[in-house]
C-alpha cells in the first residue's frame, strides 16, 4: 500500500513537472513568435533598402546617360521607390545641407523639388555618389527608416525578455541571429562603403543569412 501510494505521488509531481514545462515552452514560443514578426517586418524593408542602395551605385556608373538624361524618373524606374519619393530625398538631400530638413518651409522644400532632375547633371563628376545618398535619404523622408528602426528597438525589447527568461529555448539562437543580421544590414544601408564589387558581396551576404534564418523560423512560427 505503501509503495502504491509513494507511485501515486510521484505520478503526481511527474504530470505537475511535465505541464510546468509545456506552459514555459508555450510562453516562449508565443514571445518568440511576437519578436520574429516584428524583426521580419524590419527585414523586408531592409532588403528592398539594400536592393535600392546597389541599384543606385550600379545606375551612378554604368546607366550614366539615363540617368543625366531622365534623373528622378529613371531612377523610379529601376528601383522599389516612386519618382516623388526620390524627388523627396532630393530634397532632403539639399535640405541637410544647409539648415535641415525640420527647418526648411514648405516653399523651400518644394524650390528643392523642381531642381531635383537637374542635381544629377550637377553632380554628374560623382554621380554614382550622389545617386547613392538620394535613395538613402529617400527612405529617411518617406519615413521607412522611422519605421524599421521602430521594428527593430521594439524587437531588442523582446529578445532581451527572451534571453532572461527563455535563453535555453531551442529557437532562440536562430532568432537572435535573424534580429542581429537584419540591423547589420540596417545599418550598412544607411552608411555603404567600399567599391561597387564589395557592397554586391556584401548585399548578397547579408541576404543569404538573413533567408536561411527566416527559411528557418518562417516553418516554427508559421501561422
Amino acid at each position: 500500500m505503501k509503495n502504491f501510494l509513494a507511485f501515486l505521488v510521484s505520478i503526481s509531481i511527474l504530470a505537475c513537472f511535465l505541464s510546468s514545462c509545456g506552459n514555459t515552452n508555450k510562453k516562449a514560443f508565443e514571445a518568440s513568435k511576437v519578436a520574429y514578426k516584428n524583426v521580419n517586418s524590419a527585414y523586408k524593408t531592409v532588403e528592398n533598402y539594400g536592393s535600392d542602395i546597389y541599384e543606385a551605385w550600379r545606375i551612378g556608373i554604368f546607366d550614366d546617360d539615363e540617368i543625366l538624361d531622365e534623373g528622378c524618373s529613371y531612377l523610379a524606374g529601376e528601383l522599389s521607390l516612386s519618382e516623388s519619393e526620390i524627388k523627396e530625398g532630393v530634397a532632403y538631400t539639399l535640405a541637410a545641407a544647409g539648415d535641415g530638413w525640420d527647418n526648411c518651409s514648405e516653399e523651400e522644400r518644394a524650390k528643392y523639388r523642381n531642381m531635383a532632375d537637374y542635381t544629377f547633371k550637377m553632380m554628374e563628376e560623382d554621380l554614382f555618389s550622389w545617386c547613392v545618398i538620394v535613395v538613402s535619404n529617400s527612405y529617411v523622408a518617406n519615413g521607412k527608416v522611422e519605421e524599421i528602426q521602430g521594428y527593430l528597438d521594439t524587437a531588442k525589447e523582446q529578445m532581451k525578455e527572451l534571453s532572461e527568461n527563455y535563453s535555453d529555448y531551442e529557437h532562440y539562437p536562430s532568432l537572435k541571429g535573424y534580429y542581429t543580421t537584419t540591423n547589420s544590414f540596417f545599418n550598412f544601408c544607411q552608411d555603404p562603403t567600399g567599391s561597387f564589387e564589395q557592397i554586391k558581396t556584401t548585399i548578397e551576404s547579408y541576404k543569404t543569412t538573413a533567408r536561411d534564418y527566416k527559411a528557418d523560423l518562417d516553418y516554427i512560427f508559421e501561422d
